[in-house]
């Protein structure tokens, strides 16, 4: 009795054993196989964020150069006010 026991633990952890090795196989076969367009998306992705951070890096620009406008009128505008206010 106990034999029997022992030769279907046996054989259940062959058939186990078997499939994950088959299943690691399948797994390696398929990441050779998709390798290209995995290449493909990652290079997409990598151009995706080198455009954002060259939009962002734009805006900032933008920004800054829009606060110095503002910062610039203000002076001249002050500039103006305190030279020809009437004393």
């Amino acid at each position: 009795m106990i034999l029997e026991g022992i030769k279907l633990m046996f054989v259940g952890m062959t058939t186990v054993v078997l499939f994950l090795i088959l299943m690691i196989i399948l797994i390696q076969l398929v990441s050779r196989l998709t390798k290209g367009a995995t290449d493909r998306e990652l290079e997409a992705i990598r151009l995706e964020r080198e455009l954002l951070a060259r939009s962002k890096k734009e805006k900032l620009s933008q920004e800054n150069l829009d606060d110095d406008i503002a910062a610039i009128a203000a002076a001249v505008a002050a500039y103006e006010a305190e030279r020809f206010a009437i004393s």
